[in-house]
């Protein structure tokens, strides 16, 4: 028991030490790329060529993005918000859990609808590469499945992919 107690103390005494986990800075940004597809309920849309990154520093992250819907006719804007799991990161990216998703027809920001939602978003970073000693820029790809979960949701899933 004598032997025990030191060794126990010293593991302490380490893991005080160790410096604290610091969170991303808070970030929201526009990102221009290319919306390789995007279906509503397995019907393919017209998507924006462009999405806004909003990361609130603390494991929260919406990826919001606008879509044209064919038969109606109507612009609309859906909002992915998910949260950042640490056992869901890896050296190839994140795997974000969907949360909710919102849906608002465009210029009409009274009318907007939060649904819960289950669902995956795989943000999909490259490894460094590098032609001598310049660095190549690589693609990110961006990769959500969202099913609302609400039976009163006129749509019942998303399938979004997105490169910038």
């Amino acid at each position: 028991m004598r032997t025990l107690l030191p060794r126990a103390t010293l593991t302490l005494a380490l893991l005080l030490a160790a410096p604290a986990a610091h969170a991303n800075p808070p970030v929201d940004e526009t990102k221009a790329g290319l919306c390789l597809d995007l279906k509503v309920d397995g019907q393919v849309c017209r998507c924006n060529h462009d999405f806004r990154l909003v990361d609130d520093g603390q494991g929260e992250i919406t990826l919001v993005t606008g879509y044209d819907e064919a038969k109606a006719g109507v612009k609309t804007v859906v909002a992915f918000a998910t949260a950042q799991a640490p056992d869901m990161e890896n050296a190839y990216g994140y795997a974000l859990r969907l949360t909710s998703v919102t849906l608002m027809p465009v210029g009409n920001p009274d009318s907007q609808r939060h649904w819960p939602a289950t669902g995956l978003c795989f943000m999909v970073k490259p490894n460094p590469v590098r032609a001598g000693t310049t660095p190549i820029k690589q693609d990110i790809v961006i990769l959500c499945t969202a099913h609302l979960t609400d039976t009163a949701a006129r749509v019942r899933r998303f399938d979004w992919k997105f490169v910038f």
